[in-house]
């Protein structure tokens, strides 16, 4: 309905995804009235909560496979994002080795500087599922323009279990 006031619209009940469209005035383009003009944003260029689910599959292949949680956003803009939950879900079997979970963008790596961080340790040695938080460590020589956010590992995990990667972000122009 054009004449219905948002105050009188339902609610949205749970946080926007990305392709969602907020309202806001734009106070500097008086074009529409003297106190602005309305216009439409993608959710993504406020704030997101993205979750990706992992298999064990792809759990086990993360150090030669890495998965994209947020996809490139395009010329000339990045992702920032705000914080990163790992949920670590146990089916069974005890992880053995002491690999960490690592953030990054392009292909996240230590060694070529896209490396932005990691989950230490993860699941070793865990008989139940856990949630960590990420760690955010100084990011030098890492190229953000048109870089997608992905999750890799350390080295090879040897247990059965599942993932569910919870990432906050904006996307922003350079």
């Amino acid at each position: 309905m054009a004449s219905q006031k948002l105050t009188d619209k339902s609610a949205l009940l749970f946080q926007p995804v990305k392709d969602d469209l907020l309202m806001v005035v734009d106070v500097s383009d008086t074009t529409g009235s003297a106190s602005g003009t309305s216009k439409k944003v993608e959710a993504q260029k406020v704030i997101v909560v993205e979750s990706v689910a992992l298999s064990n599959a792809q759990v086990l292949a993360l150090h030669t496979t890495p998965v994209e949680i947020v996809a490139a956003p395009g010329s000339g803009f990045a992702i920032m994002f705000h914080n990163i939950l790992v949920d670590g879900i146990y089916v069974s079997s005890t992880e053995t080795n002491r690999e960490s979970i690592e953030f990054g963008y392009g292909t996240p790596s230590s060694a070529t500087g896209n490396y932005l961080g990691y989950v230490a340790r993860w699941m070793y040695n865990r008989t139940s599922s856990c949630t960590n938080a990420f760690v955010f460590e100084a990011a030098g020589n890492v190229y953000f323009d048109n870089q997608p956010l992905k999750v890799a590992s350390s080295g090879a995990f040897s247990a059965n279990f599942t993932a569910v990667i919870h990432v906050s972000y904006t996307i922003i122009k350079l």
